[in-house]
């Protein structure tokens, strides 16, 4: 790891004087993988720059911006984030509560009381026609290969769309007796205007999906990390109280989403999605379980910038 005296380092781009208990970090823009439903690399997000921050400085910078918005929890992603291990592996040292998304295929990286949360998207027949042939069983192989009892918790996470829900059921099956610490599922979040075989257009349609976890974590209570009431908020009639139309009720902007954007500097997002979300269909379970987990314990939101 570079010596930060021995380079001049660049500060970070200005996000205001607000406070964020949580954030994310995309590492670097550079995937292995190419997943159809991927929301990194969309039109109008800063996903073009190849040019990465080097490690030292990215390792400054995330260290001025914890203790400037007095960030205590910091996802790491990318791209693929175990493309830069090494940074990755030093910099969930600077936080209280790190967490990381992997792809998987380079491996689980052993790192004690973080969590890891791995991306398959069903079973195999599924799974790789969206993420990439032989992915499934390469993502397989790491997770029973990986180095158990060392702290890390590593859950897997399935980003539910229209396309791969009929799949949950025959997911949750094929892995429920895998060494992990859990299954989760996150809903995709389309853009504005998006029709296709993704999305929803109608929320109505979702709810039976959901119906349908909810039933998955009844019959798995420990195995399916996803919470009832949570997963009740996503239901259509509902939903917007969470969302509002243009994320206005949205409790992730209480997140400070650091794109890695042109030049390699940092760049800040409208939503931890992007730029050109459809609050309006938003399926990120994040949001939800985070509204749950306020209301049930009487807090306030998180965030206090602008």
């Amino acid at each position: 790891m570079p010596n930060t005296s021995d380079h001049e380092m660049r500060e970070p781009t200005d996000f205001g004087d607000g406070r964020y208990r949580a954030a994310l970090v995309n590492v670097t823009n550079v995937c292995n993988l190419e997943c159809r439903h991927c929301f990194v690399f969309r039109a109008g997000n800063p996903n073009l720059a190849r040019d990465k921050m080097d490690d030292a400085t990215m390792l400054h910078q995330l260290r001025v911006l914890r203790d400037k918005h007095g960030i205590k929890s910091m996802l790491f992603m990318g791209g693929e984030p175990m493309i830069r291990k090494n940074l990755v592996m030093e910099a969930i040292k600077l936080f209280e509560n790190p967490s990381i998304v992997t792809n998987g295929t380079y491996g689980i990286p052993s790192a004690p009381g973080c969590l890891v949360t791995v991306s398959l998207d069903g079973p195999e027949r599924m799974n790789d026609p969206i993420r990439g042939d032989g992915v499934f069983r390469k993502v397989r192989e790491a997770i029973f290969t990986r180095k158990t009892g060392d702290g890390t918790i590593v859950i897997l996470q399935m980003t539910v769309t229209k396309e791969n829900a009929p799949g949950l059921e025959e997911f949750v099956e094929e892995v429920k007796d895998w060494p992990v610490d859990g299954v989760a599922f996150t809903f995709y979040v389309p853009c504005k205007g998006e029709h296709g075989p993704l999305a929803w257009d109608d929320l109505r349609e979702r709810d039976v999906v959901l119906d349908r976890v909810i039933a998955l974590k009844r019959k798995y209570p420990k195995l399916i990390k996803s919470n009832i009431p949570a997963l009740e908020m996503m239901k259509s009639d509902r939903a917007m109280n969470y969302t509002g139309e243009h994320g206005e009720h949205c409790g992730m902007r209480a997140m400070l989403p650091l794109y890695m954007g042109k030049g390699g500097n940092f760049e800040r997002t409208f939503c931890c999605y992007g730029n050109d979300v459809d609050c309006t269909r938003c399926g990120a379970y994040g949001v939800f379980n985070g509204a749950y987990h306020r209301m049930k314990k009487g807090e306030e939101p998180a965030y206090s910038g602008s």
